[in-house]
């Protein structure tokens, strides 16, 4: 029975290895025949560096830009030329994946083969020599050596964008360009500002514009569309993999088309799977025709993108949020910060009525002395499920150079912008939810009064993380009793963002992990005694037959011997009368065989139930926050704050704590004050649930039957806010 167990244990592990192997093979064949689609991108053989199973690589997509003549303008037509030239670097050692985009503007000497070298923008390369000599400038330029290219024209990326499902994105401010003929034919565009879902043209228009803007900005502007599509598809990917896997393949053209090079690729996309990405700024010098860069500034900038991917330190961003507190009626000393004009207000407090929830709006705005006065636009956005949301916008002019941040509202209570995010600040009465881009704070949102509000940065990131905070501070409903109000919201000063949580392995987990490594273990040693036995039995086997064959070749020449033979023979005291007629077969009591399974049985399942026991023990005495305890958590308000209940639900969730109820309850007959009220034998996870919650100072006890009967709670813990 040990045998049978340990050779059908060894079937499912072989079993489920094959399955997982064929899986893999399957899934490998299937990319391999999706980039197939398109033809590959030829590059001779010294162009580009080889790569090895699970070292860092380095990918370089490049944006076409080709476009026909228009029927209204049949001389407007453009020479294909890269629009868009991105590195990304994905190293399995470093904790981010690196991305830089190169300005197309860029000043250098491009070396076309068999003539003189040429001074124009690098994008040139691409219109003179196609993706070899673009790829050989960008090596040659910046000293990085490339390991695959891809390769998408507009139309492709058009398609690509519709079949995904579009994107939800901000637009940063108003775009409108239309060619004119005889003019400059720049890529036409009609986009209003706003968080908004864009499809296939409106993202075509969004990432490829190159108008009236710095190259710095037009790089920030693809960067932000493609580290949306992956923050809102990229949970996704696994279980849609057949769909994605067919729109990269009719969309990129690549040298990626052998299955060595696919496995290499997915093997180090796998490891690098949740890892962040940081965005590397490319240090240029911004002229009015054309870019140029030093070569210290060259090196800087790839020295930042090959070896600048360590973990993102906040130590700064702590620093900087602690380091001021501004007045309560007065602009934030230390902050870059103006008051918002009256006119501003004004307008903003008799567009109120037309939106149906209150309109917030910001007293203080990082600007400048040029800048042009605010744009407020209210439209409807259909969410995820086809419902209709109304949202507003505030698109604020920041800086001289096209840098624009947006304030909105909206009652979409989730929409995809908002989720995941990095960190929660508890301020008064508020709980933001702060949205990090490498050491910046891309979002800073809130919710209040049923509806959803946030400000997003620019799309450099050029607002500091102080300001961002002061400005979503100060934001505050514009219609209020008496005159429009000063802020009196507390300072970015009092903020104190928490540390990251560390994920920790649990004991339960532990556990768990070491179990199946003995029991894995076990069976390795199991099925090595299982083939040394049954490599015994088939040598035993082997002699049996040798002899068995032996024998039969004795016998006839015994028996004449036994016949002929003097009767002192030893052949011939036993005659055939005498022989046995059949043979006897001597079996072995199967006693013990009956004995010992009962045994292995009864030991089995006392270890089954030993090792069940010991992790239900472990599980209830390690219930910690960042684990789902045993314990579920309800949060009841009795004050008249609203919301209230809400956020210190948000709080706990966002640590992995398992929620029960959140209601609103007219009075639970405390003291006010803030409490957390547990059942018998929850009272070290109630006090965890407390340290989660420090700004309300929350009061630990048991809870008592007049509360259980008020909120109607049994064997939870119960957070009432009084």
């Amino acid at each position: 029975m040990a045998k049978r167990v340990a050779l059908g244990g060894l079937g499912v592990v072989l079993i489920s290895a094959a399955a997982t192997a064929v899986l893999a093979l399957n899934e490998l064949d299937k990319v391999v025949e999706a980039l197939g689609q398109n033809r590959a991108v030829k590059l001779a053989p010294t162009v580009l560096a080889p790569t090895s199973r699970g070292g860092p690589e380095t990918l370089l997509l490049v944006g076409d830009d080709r476009r026909p003549p228009p029927k209204s303008n049949p001389g407007g037509f453009v020479l294909p030329h890269s629009n868009e030239m991105l590195l990304v670097r994905i190293d399995p050692s470093k904790p981010t994946i690196s991305m830089m985009s190169i300005p197309r503007e860029l000043q250098v000497a491009i070396h076309p083969p068999g003539a003189q070298p040429v001074v124009n923008r690098i994008n040139a390369a691409y219109t003179i020599g196609g993706i070899q000599l673009m790829t050989e400038t960008v090596k040659r330029v910046l000293g990085v050596s490339v390991n695959h290219v891809f390769v998408v024209t507009f139309p492709k990326f058009k398609r690509a964008v519709d079949e995904m499902g579009c994107i939800y994105l901000t637009v940063d401010r108003r775009y409108y360009h239309v060619n004119e003929p005889g003019g400059e034919q720049y890529f036409e565009i009609n986009l209003q500002p706003g968080y908004q879902r864009l499809c296939g043209r409106q993202a075509l228009e969004f990432v490829a514009n190159r108008h009236e803007d710095t190259s710095l900005t037009r790089d920030a502007r693809d960067q932000r569309f493609l580290l949306e599509a992956k923050a809102q598809y990229g949970s996704t990917l696994f279980e849609n993999r057949g769909k994605f896997e067919r729109i990269l393949g009719r969309a990129v053209e690549t040298d990626l088309h052998g299955s060595a090079q696919v496995l290499d690729l997915l093997a180090l996309l796998v490891q690098a799977q949740g890892k962040p990405v940081r965005q590397v700024h490319f240090q240029v010098n911004l002229l009015p025709t054309y870019d140029t860069a030093t070569p210290q500034q060259i090196h800087e900038s790839v020295q930042s993108f090959l070896g600048g991917t360590a973990a993102i330190s906040r130590t700064p961003l702590h620093r900087a949020l602690t380091a001021a507190r501004p007045h309560r009626h007065s602009r934030p000393t230390g902050l870059a910060l103006e008051p918002t004009p009256s006119s501003a207000l004004v307008h903003a407090r008799s567009t109120a009525p037309n939106v149906p929830f209150q309109l917030e709006y910001p007293r203080t705005r990082h600007s400048y002395a040029g800048a042009g006065p605010d744009t407020l636009r209210l439209y409807d956005v259909r969410d995820q499920h086809g419902r209709v949301q109304p949202i507003y916008t505030i698109v604020v002019d920041s800086g001289p150079l096209g840098a624009f941040y947006d304030v909105q509202g909206t009652s979409w209570a989730d929409p995809p912008l908002l989720s995941n995010p990095s960190e929660t600040a508890h301020v008064g009465s508020r709980t933001y939810e702060l949205f990090y881009v490498g050491e910046q704070i891309r979002t800073v949102a809130w919710r209040e009064g049923g509806a959803t509000y946030w400000v997003q940065n620019t799309l450099t990131n050029s607002v500091g993380p102080r300001e961002m905070l002061a400005i979503a501070e100060q934001t505050v409903p514009i219609i209020s009793s008496g005159s429009i109000p000063t802020a009196v919201i507390p300072s970015p000063g009092s903020v104190k963002l928490p540390a990251p949580a560390a994920r920790s392995t649990t004991l339960v987990v532990k556990l768990g992990a070491l179990l199946a490594l003995v029991s894995l273990a076990a069976l390795a040693l199991l099925a090595f005694q299982v083939l040394r036995r049954h490599r015994e039995l088939q040598t035993l086997r082997e002699q049996v037959a040798r002899a068995m064959a032996l024998e039969a070749h004795q016998r006839p020449l015994l028996a004449t011997a036994g016949v002929a033979g003097s009767p002192s023979s030893p052949s011939s005291a036993a005659s055939p009368a005498n022989a046995p007629a059949a043979r006897t077969i001597y079996r072995a009591p199967r006693r013990w065989r009956v004995r010992a399974l009962a045994a292995g049985l009864v030991a089995t399942l006392a270890i089954a139930a030993v090792a069940v026991a010991a992790v239900r023990l472990l599980g209830e005495g390690s219930s910690s926050p960042g684990t789902h305890g045993p314990v579920p958590v309800a949060v009841y308000n009795a004050t008249g704050t609203p919301g209230a209940a809400h956020r210190v639900a948000s709080t706990l969730a966002a640590n992995h704590l398992r929620i029960g109820k959140i209601g609103q309850i007219r009075n639970a007959s405390l003291a006010r004050g803030a409490y957390v009220l547990y059942p018998p034998g929850a009272e070290r996870q109630a006090r965890e649930v407390a340290r989660l919650i420090p700004s309300l100072s929350p009061t630990v006890t048991p809870i008592q039957p007049q509360v259980q009967n008020t909120v109607g709670a049994r064997d939870e813990i119960v957070v009432v806010l009084d």
